[in-house]
């Protein structure tokens, strides 16, 4: 894994959007504190899930070109989904209830 690839694909402006949106999809369907935060657009659990997303399993090596630049739209909208599930509840031990009331 490169960690040049996966910090670009975490500033990456249209991943960073697409993760953002799998982050509001999933917050639509669950009933918890990240959920909430994440519908009153507060920017610390989305950045998190971004930055979780970015460090998945292969993905910094599914985007890498192999000449120092990056494809973010190598990530499948199914791979960002799978990716914000599993990191769902690690963000949200992160922001427990009363830390975001």
């Amino acid at each position: 894994m490169s960690y040049q690839s996966q910090s670009q694909l975490e500033a990456d402006p249209d991943f960073r959007s697409r993760a953002r949106a799998a982050a509001i999809l999933q917050a639509t369907s669950s009933q918890d504190a990240i959920a909430d935060a994440i519908l009153r657009d507060e920017g610390g659990p989305i950045n998190a899930i971004t930055r979780l997303d970015a460090a998945g399993p292969g993905i910094a090596d599914k985007v890498d070109n192999g000449d120092g630049t990056i494809d973010q739209a190598k990530v499948t909208d199914a791979d960002l989904l799978s990716l914000t599930q599993a990191n769902w509840p690690t963000v949200a031990g992160l922001y427990p209830p009363e830390a975001s009331s």
